[in-house]
């Protein structure tokens, strides 16, 4: 039997679920994020380098649980988001999509991995976007302010991702929650981990 990493073993644990009920992953890629299994490209579509082919390598061999020598569908999603990766479960479905019924050997997942890579967005970038709605310096924002821009300015969003978001921001009594903690959390990552079949 092959032993597994504790890292691995961490987001193996068949207790916890493997969808959010709110249509974002927060919850499994801050859990997965944590395990040191972060892989960072220059841009998407990057060659990796040996270290990282390595390391995909290795938890590859770990996830393939019935050693067949490819991950099915929902364990390429699970190896996505470990890796450092946080897209929604929709954008996840959606890249998915093109996977084959019989899963994915170790060079097609490097290629899916490399083709779907997104640099993740700094947790600087974020507090520098929600500063520019911050007159007051205060380094709070309202919850309702924030909602209402979101659906509204731009490109808006559907109200369910806002209030997705919105649950991971410590909302206090007076509507108002601190925006470098929401972006340190965001950029962390969910809090759960996916659960294997």
């Amino acid at each position: 039997a092959q032993a597994t990493s504790p890292q691995v073993e961490a987001y193996l644990q068949p207790s916890l679920p493997f969808r959010s009920t709110t249509g974002h992953s927060f919850e499994a890629s801050r859990a997965m994020s944590g395990l040191g299994l972060e892989i960072k490209l220059a841009e998407p579509g990057a060659k990796l380098t040996k270290e990282q082919k390595e390391k995909v390598e290795d938890n590859f061999k770990l996830l393939d649980r019935d050693r067949d020598g490819r991950l099915t569908v929902q364990e390429v999603g699970i190896l996505h988001r470990a890796f450092g990766q946080n897209p929604t479960d929709e954008e996840l479905a959606e890249m998915v999509r093109a996977v084959p019924p019989s899963g994915l050997d170790l060079e097609a997942f490097i290629q899916f991995f490399s083709k779907n890579y997104r640099t993740p967005t700094s947790e600087d970038m974020l507090i520098r976007a929600f500063q520019v709605f911050d007159l007051e310096d205060a380094g709070v924002m309202s919850a309702d302010k924030f909602k209402e821009m979101l659906t509204s300015l731009g490109e808006p969003m559907p109200n369910d991702e806002v209030d997705s978001i919105l649950k991971e921001a410590d909302v206090d009594g007076s509507g108002l929650f601190d925006y470098k903690s929401l972006a340190k959390r965001l950029c962390e990552g969910p809090r759960r981990i996916p659960d294997l079949p």
